[in-house]
């Protein structure tokens, strides 16, 4: 398991100075692309500093990308052709018809051959689904070619974190890499034990003011958090 920390910035140079600041402290960057006025993904991915998930999100996700789907799939091709360790994938964006991420994805051999990974990723910030119908979520993500899956979902209580807890069991035996996030205060405690249930990376910024998302723990927490379980 790995701890990944979102850098969300305005320009390339910052994006630039938070991956210097990052390397030695967390094992990957997740880079917004959508965010970077001036972006130039080649010059930005040139010397990363450290491995990088490069994602890019529409406003419905967060995000602040305005173009179409098959735009985002030729910037995420860039950006695996130029260094990207992982390219983000909406799931949304797949089952929308001819939105070009599906076109995407069927490069997938050539992404690999870039020695980059697919993860497939979906949010849904109202509430935590049910435990069959996350399931049924993941299990298509694979089915689409993810090399890892991602679900957030927003905790409203604790039996929502342990819903996605028992989910990261369930993938866990069926060996599906995963990212799996209760978002939310009440969703912390997944955050500390999905990743040993099979999860692959987790998120966590250096300090409390540069969280991306509700109920994420700093880098130092989270370690901390996760020692005690090694303990």
């Amino acid at each position: 398991m790995k701890i990944c920390t979102p850098i969300k910035e305005r320009t390339q140079k910052n994006v630039l100075k938070r991956l210097k600041e990052l390397k030695g402290k967390v094992d990957l960057a997740e880079i917004w692309l959508d965010q970077i006025k001036d972006l130039d993904v080649k010059t930005l991915l040139k010397k990363p500093y450290l491995p990088v998930i490069c994602v890019c999100r529409k406003p419905f996700e967060k995000g602040s990308f305005k173009g179409t789907y098959s735009q985002m799939a030729d910037l995420l091709f860039n950006a695996a052709k130029s260094g990207a360790g992982y390219i983000d994938i909406p799931l949304q964006g797949l089952r929308t018809k001819n939105s070009g991420l599906s076109r995407l994805i069927k490069k997938k051999s050539q992404i690999r051959n870039l020695k980059s990974q697919i993860i497939i990723s979906h949010h849904d910030f109202k509430k935590t689904p049910s435990l069959s119908c996350m399931l049924k979520t993941a299990h298509e993500m694979k089915k689409r070619g993810a090399d890892i899956v991602k679900i957030a979902v927003m905790a409203r209580s604790l039996e929502d974190t342990f819903t996605v807890i028992s989910l990261a069991q369930i993938l866990q035996a069926e060996k599906i890499p995963h990212i799996l996030i209760a978002m939310g205060k009440k969703g912390i405690l997944s955050r500390v034990i999905t990743p040993f249930l099979g999860g692959t990376i987790m998120f966590a910024p250096l300090t409390v003011k540069k969280a991306t998302a509700s109920g994420q723990l700093t880098v130092l927490e989270l370690k901390k958090a996760w020692s005690l379980i090694k303990k």
